[in-house]
This record gives C-alpha cells, structure tokens and sequence, in this order.
C-alpha cells in the first residue's frame, strides 16, 4: 500500500488539513450556474436538485427536477439533466431533441452542461470531456463544472484518473463544502460501486478515503452517506461490528419516503454476507424488495443472485435472476432503463451459467444480453448520427466477441477463444488507430490471453499477458471487476514460483469485503489458495 506522506497522497492530506482547520461547513456562498426559467420556484427547486446530486441523493434530486419542471414544463435544463445519466439512465432521443433545438434558448453555460451530457449519452466521451472542460475554463468560479468534469472523468469511458482527482481537487479549492467532490476523491481508494473508477491497487490508501469521510460527516452531519462510508471503511478493514453499528445510525436518519433506512438495509445484507450469516443477508435484501420503492427495490433484485454466488450456490443464484425478471414489468421502468437492466441481468445469468459448467444455457444468455443492448440501440436509433450508430453496433459486437471467446475459454475450447480474440484485437488495432490515446484499450484481450495460456499450463507466457495489465485503471469493454483477473493474475504467479507475490493477490481478493459478481466468483477460490 502507498505511504500517507507520498504524493500526491501529501497534498490531499494538506489540503484537508486545511479544510479541517477551518472548522465545519464553511460559510462560504456558492456561484451557481445561470439558469432560464420563468419560475423563480421552479428555479429554486432547480438548485435543490443540483445541491441533492451533489449530496449523492439521486433519487431526492430526481424528485426536485421533475418539481420544478411541473412549475415550468418549459424548463428545458432541468428536462435536459431529468433524461440525462446526471441522475438516471439516459433518454437520447429527449436530449437530442434539445441539443439540437433548443440550445438557443438558453445561457451559454446551461448550453455547455447540457451538451457535455448529450455527448456522454451518445458514446462521444473525448467530446463531453472536452465540452466540460471548455465549462471549467470560462467559469473557473463555479465549482458544478469542476464537480461534473471530475465525475465524468471517473466513470466508464473517462479521462485519465489523475485529472479527473485534479478536477475534484480544484472543486474543494472553490468550495471547500463540497460534498460530491469529498466523496468522489474518496472513491478512488476505497471500493464503493457507485463513484467511479478507483486508482490501481497500489495507489490506494484507506486513510485517504477516511480523511475525505470525516470530512462529509463534518459539512452534513445528516446526510446518511457520510455513516455509511465510515462503515465501509470500517467493513473493509474488517472491523464488522463497527461497520454494523454505522450503517445502523445511517439508517436512524430521518428522510422521506424511507429511504435512509432502506440505504441501512442494503448494506447491512452485505455486511451479513461477508460475515457468512447468508440468510440475515438475504433477510434484509427481502425486505427492501417486498416494501421499498423505486432505486432500492432493484438494488436488492440485482445483488441478490451475487449473494448466493458469495455462497457458491449457483442454482439459487439463477432463481434470483428469475425472480428479477419476472418482476421487471411491476417496476413500471422506462424502456431504456428496463432493457440495460435486463441485459445486466442476463449477463449475471451468463457468468452463473459457465461458472456452474451449464455450457448452452450459458451460450443462450450472450445472445439474451444482445438482443436488450440492441433495443436500446435501435430505440435510440433516430436520434442518433448514422456514425454514432454505427460505432455503437461495432462496440456490442466487440462486447459479443468477448464474451464468445470467455465462454470458449470457460469450456476448454481455446482454439475457439484465440480466433475470438483475433478478431477483437483487429477492431481494437482500428480504435487505436483513430483515437491513439484511448486508455489501454487492450486490457480484454490480455486477460482473456492469460486465462488461456494458463489452463494450457504456460505460466510464463500467462503472466506476461497478465502483467501487460498492471498499473492500468479501468474494467474493460465488459465491465468486469478487475479482482475476477487478479485472481487468475495470482494463480499464473504461483504457477511460476512466485508464491509471495500471488498469495498477496489471493489475501486482498480473500479479504476485500465488498460486492461485485466477479468478487463473488473468486473469494472463496482464493482463499482455499492460502
């Protein structure tokens, strides 16, 4: 692990200790974005909504937008922002309709920040960053756009990590209050899920991210986030009792509609299904599916089939998986959210499948998964350039060749899996071609090369696959959790003598308390390696 007082740990740490100086929440008044409405409370609601996003209450900001557009149907950022990934899965054909009508009718930042999220929606990631990027330089003083620019570069697709933490940084120069950014800095040392991508394993250091919670409880004391990070910081150092009584206290927040209590539950089943009490796990994720609404409901649908992956009971997993799917039509979900779900859920029905050896019903779900991408393609279709369209096929089809050459390797046919990944590197070799910074676009093919060279007994060449990877930031096309390679990563240094090494992998892997399905997949495997 990095040493606190390294860079560029040491400047996070001065700047906190500055902010910690200061005493609590600043008073210090905020620049807000120039925003056109008629309403003064439609406007009002507005900045809620941003001050509610920034707080991590995506489901309260989403609330607010949709009040303040009932007071000014023609409120056109905050209809914008409404069908945008800034609070919900987007709605291109909405945001195309007022990137390419109704930009005139706005202030020129509004403009920016709606096409910055126009053109995430439509795959053009360089674009958006550049356009958040213009935001950031002609309003310097408003910390949105330093907030938004460092999100941006944190998430699939984005910049380099190290600007997108610069970003965050001057956020907390111009307010040193800000929530969001605190909480994004942290993400990028501790495993959250939801704030994007973290710094490679050896970068991360737990007391960073500590620093960065102690500062969200300090600014809101009543934001139920700030428990319950301290609670994953205590979760991920094992520490569970502690963890339990912080996401209880979370949970003892008082907030509308129940949804701090909600929060409490959901990561109390992942407490309980690190400490093996599978049952009280599956209890809580109940609950939230038989009476919570809206975002916590699906969460629970969608991490139930990883807890009975944590307690390799594949055939329970798939039960959840159908369980989902059978209840997708009573969520009353948009049709684009519905299909991105649905292919999420038939993705996790695919691992569950190859990992339990079920050969066809595995190869079934690729094509399951394709068929709810394509829906959302082809529902998107007309607001879409014929380029983006295109580019947008290529890409599933890249993501399907990938998938075809893991179930061939998860069943032993590796001839099969090497012309997959022949044909993979020659649409990679054309990307790179057109976009020569893209960030390390090769990272599938060379897991998916050291997975094979390693069930054909080549440790050497597996660990030179592997260690191509190294350092690197990012899950690949597939969006895999990078721990489900490190595993195989580990299992090649093994196969070459390096013990030390390897056992480190399968100790952070073994001892790294948190969801994601490929961690499911691997802990046990790896702690039986110890």
């Amino acid at each position: 692990m990095k040493k606190l007082f390294e860079l560029p740990n040491l400047l996070i740490l001065l700047i906190t200790i500055i902010l910690f100086s200061c005493g609590g929440s600043q008073d210090i008044q905020k620049k807000r974005m120039t925003v056109t409405t008629n309403s003064d409370e439609a406007r009002e609601l507005f900045y809620q909504a941003l001050d509610a996003d920034e707080g991590l209450n995506w489901q309260v900001s989403e609330n607010l937008l949709k009040s303040a557009l009932a007071k000014d149907p023609n409120f056109i950022i905050a209809k914008a922002l409404l069908n945008s990934g800034f609070v919900n899965n987007p709605n291109l054909k909405v945001l195309a309709d007022i990137n390419n009508n109704s930009l005139n009718k706005v202030s020129e930042m509004e403009a920016l920040f709606i096409k910055a999220y126009y053109q995430r929606a439509s795959g053009d990631n360089k674009e958006s960053r550049d356009t958040m990027k213009e935001l950031t330089e002609k309003y310097p003083d408003i910390s949105l756009f330093w907030l938004h620019s460092g999100i941006l570069k944190s998430i699939g697709g984005g910049g380099d990590i190290n600007d997108a933490i610069s970003d965050l940084e001057k956020c907390l120069e111009v307010d040193p209050n800000n929530y969001g950014a605190n909480a994004f800095l942290m993400a990028k040392h501790m495993v959250v899920g939801t704030l994007g991508r973290m710094l490679p394993v050896e970068e991360r250091d737990l007391e960073v991210a500590k620093m960065h919670i102690d500062r969200m409880i300090e600014i809101d004391p009543n934001n139920s986030y700030g428990p319950t990070y301290a609670g994953n910081y205590e979760r991920s150092k094992g520490n569970f009792e502690k963890a339990i009584d912080y996401y209880e206290q979370a949970g003892s927040i008082p907030s509308d509609d129940n949804l701090n209590l909600y929060q409490s539950n959901h990561y109390l089943a992942l407490t309980n299904t690190f400490l093996k009490k599978y049952d009280v796990a599956e209890s809580f994720f109940r609950t939230n599916i038989d009476i919570a609404e809206g975002g916590y409901q699906r969460q629970a649908l969608w991490f139930m089939p990883s807890l009975h992956i944590f307690n390799s009971d594949f055939d329970r997993a798939i039960e959840a998986t159908d369980e989902y799917i059978e209840k997708m039509p009573s969520l009353e979900l948009s049709y684009i959210l519905e299909n991105n779900q649905l292919a999420g859920v038939h993705f996790h029905r695919f691992l569950a499948f190859s990992h339990n050896q079920q050969d066809q019903d595995s190869f079934n779900e690729i094509e399951q998964y394709a068929k709810f991408r394509m829906n959302v393609m082809e529902y998107n279709k007309s607001s879409m350039t014929e380029k983006q369209f295109e580019n947008g096929q290529n890409w599933l089809n890249y993501q399907l060749v990938l998938l075809n050459a893991w179930h061939s390797i998860l069943f032993g046919r590796y001839d099969d899996a090497r012309e997959s990944l022949s044909n993979a590197s020659l649409f990679v070799d054309e990307r790179v071609k057109e976009n020569p910074d893209l960030q390390y676009p090769y990272f599938d093919i060379n897991v998916f090369e050291g997975m094979i060279h390693l069930n054909e007994g080549d440790f050497n060449a597996s660990l030179e696959s592997f260690e191509k990877t190294k350092g690197k930031v990012g899950n690949g096309a597939l969006n895999m959790d990078r721990v489900y390679f490190d595993y195989f990563h580990a299992l090649a240094l093994k196969g070459v003598g390096r013990n030390d090494e390897a056992n480190q992998i399968f100790y952070r892997i073994s001892n790294e308390n948190f969801y994601g399905i490929g961690r499911a997949l691997t802990r046990e495997l790896a702690s039986a390696q110890l």
